[in-house]
Order: C-alpha cells, then sequence, then structure tokens
C-alpha cells in the first residue's frame, strides 16, 4: 500500500497493467470519523487499503499542505511488529536523504491505530499510470515509450541504490510502491519499506518475502535452500520486472493457475517458469518482444539471469548501451535538474551529521510505541489522546530538534559526531 493520491486495488501481484486498471477499487465511503490524527488536519479522501491497513489523503488546515496518513488498526498483531517497526525506521532514516523515496514525518498513536504520516505523492501509482496507457498501447504497441521508460527507470535505479548504499534491500519493488508527483512529465518516489531489511557486513539473506511475480528465482526458492540470498541481487531481478511492464504491461512470469499470492502453489507456479524458459521464450512475451530494442532486449536478457551470482549489477545496468542512450529534452531537462538537487542533498548531509544519541532515543521511542499498538486502548481513551513521535529529519541532526530553530536564532550547533548506519531490527 503506498501514499500516492490514487485509489489502487489491493495487489494480487498478477495479470496484464491493463487488468489492474479494471480492478482499481472505489473510494471507501465516509469512513472520515474512523481516522483521526488530531486538531489541525483535516481527512480529504480514501487513497487506499492494502493487507495491513487503509492509507488516507489529510489537509493540513494552517498551511493547506496535504499528507498521507497509512493507518494500522490496533490491536496490532505481534507477528506483525517487526515488519512494522522496520519500515517506520527505514523509512525514516532513508526519506530525506534522497529525491526519489517517499518521507516519514510523523509516527502515531491514537486510541484506534498506529498511523505513518507521509510526503503525498499526488500522482498516484506506477501501476495506475502505466494502466492509463493501455487503450494508447493498442495502436503503438508500447505502454511506455523506450524513452519514457528509461527516464522512469533511472530515476527508480538511483533511488535502489541509495537504499543500497545504506545498508537496505528493498525486497518488495513493483509498481503499486512505486509512486509518483503531479510533474509534468511526474518524478518518481519509491514507498513501502515493509519488506525491506538492513544489513552488516553481508546482503545474505534467507526470508521468502515479496510479492511473486516480482521474486527472482533464488527470492522463490529460498525456503528450499541454506545459503540465503543477495538482497541487492533480488531487488535488481525486481526493477527488470518493473521495466518489461512499463513497456509491455504484462509480466514474464505470472502465476495465473493460482491466483493468491500468498500461496505456496503461486510461488511454484512462478518458479516453474523461471527455471524452464528464458523470460523471451515465454510464450506471452515471444511475440511482444518483437517491439523491443535491440539494446533493450540485452539489457533485459542480463538482468534475468538464473545465477544471481552473474546476473547484472546497478553498477553495470548504469554503464549499458540501453541505459546511457540520449533522452528527449523534456526528459533529460528534468533528470538534471534532480541530479543537481542530489548532489546539495548530499552536501548537506557530509555537513550536517545525523547524532547517534538522537537516532537511539527516536528508534526506542519508535520501538515502544510499535509495542503498544500491540494492545488496546485503555477503556475511556480520548480521540484526543495521540502520542507522536517526530520523525523528521532535523529531529535528529546536530541540534537535535531545536535545529531550524537555533539556525533562526543564529545560534551556531554543536560539532557533529560521526554519520551513523540505518538502525533497524534485524529479523527477516
Amino acid at each position: 500500500m503506498g501514499c500516492g493520491s490514487s485509489t489502487p486495488s489491493k495487489d494480487y501481484g498478477t495479470t496484464s497493467a491493463a487488468s489492474h486498471k479494471a480492478a482499481r477499487t472505489k473510494g471507501a465511503g465516509d469512513q472520515r470519523s474512523e481516522f483521526d490524527i488530531g486538531p489541525g488536519y483535516k481527512a480529504v479522501s480514501h487513497l487506499g487499503q492494502g493487507g495491513t491497513g487503509d492509507t488516507w489523503l489529510f489537509k493540513e488546515t494552517a498551511t493547506g499542505a496535504e499528507v498521507a496518513v497509512k493507518f494500522i488498526k490496533r490491536p496490532l498483531p505481534k507477528v506483525l511488529q517487526t515488519n512494522i517497526l522496520r519500515e517506520f525506521t527505514i523509512q525514516a532514516d532513508l526519506g530525506f536523504g534522497h529525491e526519489h523515496v517517499i518521507k516519514a514525518y510523523e509516527a502515531l498513536l491514537t486510541p484506534t491505530h498506529l498511523c505513518l504520516v507521509m510526503e503525498c505523492a499526488a500522482g498516484g501509482s506506477l501501476t495506475s499510470y502505466v494502466a492509463d496507457k493501455w487503450q494508447k498501447a493498442q495502436a503503438l504497441g508500447l505502454f511506455l515509450s523506450e524513452d519514457e521508460a528509461r527516464y522512469f527507470f533511472k530515476q527508480f535505479l538511483s533511488a535502489v541504490k541509495y537504499c543500497h548504499s545504506h545498508f537496505v534491500a528493498h525486497r518488495d519493488l513493483k509498481l503499486d510502491n512505486t509512486l509518483l508527483d503531479s510533474g509534468d512529465p511526474p518524478i518518481i518516489k519509491i514507498c513501502d519499506f515493509g519488506f525491506a531489511k538492513t544489513w552488516s557486513e553481508e546482503a545474505n539473506m534467507f526470508t521468502q518475502i515479496g510479492t511473486p511475480v516480482y521474486m527472482s528465482p533464488e527470492l522463490i526458492n529460498s525456503k528450499n535452500g541454506k545459503i540465503g540470498y543477495d538482497g541487492r541481487s533480488v531487488d535488481v531481478w525486481a526493477s527488470g520486472i518493473l521495466l518489461l511492464v512499463m513497456l509491455l504491461g504484462s509480466f514474464p512470469f505470472d502465476h495465473t493457475e493460482h491466483p493468491d499470492p500468498n500461496t505456496s502453489e503461486a510461488h511454484l507456479e512462478v518458479w516453474l517458469q523461471q527455471v524452464s524458459k528464458r523470460w523471451s521464450e515465454v510464450p506471452h512475451m515471444a511475440e511482444a518482444i518483437k517491439k523491443l530494442s535491440p539494446e533493450c532486449k540485452d539489457l533485459l536478457n542480463r538482468i534475468f539471469v538464473i545465477d544471481a551470482k552473474k546476473r547484472i549489477t546497478i553498477e553495470d545496468i548504469e554503464r549499458h548501451p540501453w541505459y546511457r542512450k540520449p533522452l528527449p529534452a523534456k526528459y533529460q531537462q528534468v533528470l538534471d535538474r534532480l541530479e543537481s538537487s542530489q548532489r546539495e542533498i548530499a552536501a548537506y548531509h557530509e555537513t550536517h551529521k545525523k547524532r547517534e544519541e538522537a537516532l537511539l532515543l527516536r528508534n526506542k521511542a519508535l520501538e515502544d510505541m510499535v509495542a503498544d499498538a500491540t494492545t488496546r486502548a485503555a477503556p475511556g481513551a480520548s480521540p484526543a489522546d495521540i502520542k507522536r513521535i517526530d520523525l523528521r529529519e532535523a529531529a535528529v541532526l546536530e541540534g537535535g530538534a531545536h535545529h531550524l530553530a537555533a539556525k533562526a536564532a543564529g545560534i551556531v550547533p554543536p560539532e557533529n559526531p560521526a554519520p551513523v548506519r540505518v538502525a533497524a531490527p534485524a529479523g527477516a
């Protein structure tokens, strides 16, 4: 479940982008009374529903600023506690460091819900964007042109590379978790880090997790081995699936015989296709790939490699001829601006380090809040009884939560300690 302003359907992770368009849910009706984050915010509309809860669009009454709020019903099942805590922590740590990662602003605990207040991507999900091209695709062949797909893919890969540089594998990269702003052309932002995992020395992981149609063979087969898989290579495979769906509107390996993605039968159906046929030999792909350029097909061939150790890396993708093809000015100008902005963000973080003590305190507060969410609120709790944790970057930079006020007052903050890696629960 993302934080865009479209109304996506439940994600069944299967079939074509066109079928996603047909399956989108309508609004949830007038449920605003169930969802409240306190004075100063007004519920505007229901954005979507996922496996763990609902996302609503809220407007700050004083400024008119819009935020997306993910509501997770209390009591939170304890089996979800680790994933939810990891999602909140990682998104808080990464969001302010990259143009293409959704920012997390606050964590809230109300008498009825655990909430994550996030940046709102007004353009909705990439799923909806691609699905809306279906009619045009019937005439022109491709859902998105290779130029437009490459424009999005460069942004997407930049975000994934950033996550990996901070020792985070997303493990659930897909169109539904890729959101768009309202620009023309739009800018992408990835979200939903509920399946993400951090590592310290090796990116070797063991848990079978994710959406089958985006999962690599070694990820699907992880239950049957003791070797594990490299989270970075899993993300590269999913990136290739995302690129192919942007172009052709369908998945190369699917589980049409077992529609429920949460079943072992669905995983097995996808895995058997992966190990028995090259992506380009799958019947419904064989004709469609004729629409792709030779350079694009070559890149996809290097991504969809069964042996993860031989699969192309992000660095090699960036050197690939298809990736380096010139883009039309309307796309390149946006990418140039984003690259300049990203350099400024990186420079800012070089001189404004996160304080380890502040991070530890915030993460402990998050841990306690998520643990509290596994219980029901005390009888007689008022809707006004809302606990809040500031997840904005200013709360852990330099002088802590008073950093911005100190700068405005002309107070020089103390020197910074060394930067700290993303701190998130181990697990999974």
